[in-house]
């Protein structure tokens, strides 16, 4: 009896990611946990973001005295979740605000891995976060360095509310909550990073026809 089937040949990560890649360029959405453990960037790894802008949130979910994990999501122009991905990082340099716990139903990708995914989404974009210095000083340096630059919607808001005569305490610090409730806007409901990205968009685009 004859095989007339041939078995195909595993992927090796290297593969998997330029499929991912090319999905990212064609307006894709990737969940970061279905990633190849180890990736590397391709010689020509030149994109223009296809999103002007580019929103997002990093947190801390996770640590101990092995490793941190942090969740990132970018958003874009269009309401789209480009990336959401809990990745491990080794640098003790992301330990802000103390050790912070929750379980997680994923497995953490790589630090690596992340770093390439992430260059892409941003190159050629304006990144928009909440505590613009705070939240870049989180990404990648690549992501950073390939941006056209970075805002912070914290600031804008108290730009646009002091022009338009919204009361602003001077004593309490601004939540992303305190920003959307004074305009009328609904309050997030989650500390997802993704529901923080897309919340972000939300309020900068609010500004947009206010300013």
């Amino acid at each position: 009896m004859f095989n007339f089937f041939k078995k195909k040949k595993p992927r090796t990560s290297s593969e998997k990611i330029e499929d991912i890649l090319d999905i990212l360029e064609r307006g894709g959405v990737i969940r970061g946990t279905q990633l190849p453990e180890h990736i590397f960037p391709p010689a020509t790894s030149h994109q223009v973001s296809a999103s002007e802008h580019v929103y997002f949130a990093v947190r801390s979910v996770a640590a101990d005295a092995r490793q941190h994990v942090m969740q990132y999501a970018f958003v874009d122009d269009r309401g789209n979740v480009a990336l959401s991905a809990f990745v491990r990082s080794s640098s003790p340099a992301n330990l802000f605000g103390g050790s912070a716990s929750e379980d997680l139903a994923v497995e953490p990708m790589d630090e690596a891995a992340f770093a390439v995914l992430a260059a892409r989404i941003c190159r050629g974009a304006t990144l928009v976060a909440f505590h613009r210095v705070l939240q870049t000083g989180l990404l990648p340096a690549g992501a950073v360095d390939g941006a056209a630059g970075s805002e912070c919607v914290w600031r804008r808001f108290q730009a646009v509310a002091r022009r338009k005569g919204v009361a602003l305490s001077r004593r309490e610090p601004l939540a992303l909550n305190d920003c959307l409730l004074k305009l009328g806007m609904s309050p997030l409901d989650s500390e997802d990073a993704a529901v923080r990205a897309l919340a972000i968009r939300r309020l900068w685009r609010k500004l947009d026809n206010i300013d």
